[in-house]
């Protein structure tokens, strides 16, 4: 009887231990199973990705086709001229002063592409250049708006000597040292804006190489002297500041629209005691010696000198004492 239970006993276990076995058999299938399922889903995941980015990629080939397409088949723009109201009275000569704003737009596409609203520092490239009449690239406005609000209280102040109406604000095409066409902004005397567009423009086709030409507004420290010192020390090109010159108590020809500082740490402003150069700006080390004849530097064999003198302005670096080798002024 012992023997019998016993014997039950023991069939029971087994059948327990069995049970378990197949429970563990059939928890590691499933598993596998599974695992198996998310790779083959992993897979499948993977190559509907790289369609999606092939798809992708010829939907942006597509539309660029169409844009291309789109632009050829454009019409090249018209520049009207307009009046102070902003009325379009017809075709503008080239160079002629309009009454436009500034606007801080980016650069648009080939067939839409106008200097008006171009933003200074914005890149231009060759296509959205296509239809543009590079006469178009170099215009004057009369100074309002925008632009009056980032001057005044600045680089304009009220004064005696010179009115806002007696000064305009230019935008003009350079090339940048990385020669890339670039657009520029300078402000200068309304008197001098036809000879300041003419260079320019003379500048531009001849590829020379401006790093930057924004307002000195730009680099406001809160009176003249410092921010023209900040201006050079960005290497940026400059016309107008209403300032005393450096070192003196005289007002500058910047202050009258009369002068422009061009590439500044190519061409510094330096004095000599005793034969000894001093100069302002440590970015200007490495062009104190002008024998050195570096890149950008102005000197008579410079196209920059030959087109500025031939329009009547004098260079500061024909000067005794200091030397501004940056410095054209008419």
């Amino acid at each position: 009887m012992v023997k019998k239970k016993q014997k039950a006993l023991k069939k029971k276990a087994f059948q327990k231990k069995a049970l378990k076995i197949t429970g563990m058999v059939l928890f590691v299938l499933f598993i596998t199973a599974a695992l198996v399922v998310n790779a083959f889903l992993l897979k499948k995941v993977s190559g509907l990705k790289q369609e999606l980015e092939q798809a992708r990629e010829a939907q942006a080939v597509l539309q660029s086709q169409i844009s291309e397409l789109s632009e050829t088949s454009a019409e090249p723009d018209r520049k009207p001229e307009t009046e102070g109201n902003g009325e379009t009275t017809g075709k503008e000569p080239a160079g002629e002063e309009t009454t436009g704003e500034e606007t801080t737009g980016e650069t648009e596409s080939k067939a839409s592409w106008k200097i008006d609203t171009a933003k200074a520092g914005s890149l231009v490239s060759k296509t959205q250049l296509a239809n543009v009449k590079t006469a178009d690239c170099f215009k004057s406005y009369a100074i309002k708006g925008e632009v009056l609000k980032r001057i005044n209280g600045k680089s304009y102040v009220e004064n005696p000597d010179i009115s806002l109406s007696q000064l305009r604000y230019l935008k003009v095409l350079h090339y940048n040292f990385s020669h890339k066409v670039q657009v520029g902004e300078l402000i200068v005397n309304a008197e001098l804006a036809k000879d300041y567009l003419e260079i320019f423009e003379e500048l531009y086709e001849n590829q020379y190489e401006i790093q930057s030409m924004y307002l000195i507004d730009d680099f406001w420290t809160g009176e003249g002297q410092s921010s023209d010192h900040d201006s050079m020390q960005a290497n940026n090109t400059s016309a107008f500041c209403y300032r005393t010159i450096t070192g003196g108590g005289a007002l500058s020809n910047h202050a009258l629209g009369r002068a422009i500082d061009i590439n500044p740490q190519q061409n510094p402003y330096v004095t000599y005691a005793n034969g000894t150069p001093t100069w302002y700006n440590d970015n200007a080390d490495d062009y104190i010696d002008r024998n050195k004849k570096q890149d950008h530097m102005i000197s008579h064999e410079d196209i920059c000198y030959q087109i500025f003198t031939a329009h009547g302005f004098t260079w500061g670096g024909d000067w005794d004492d200091p030397k501004d080798y940056q410095h054209f002024e008419k």
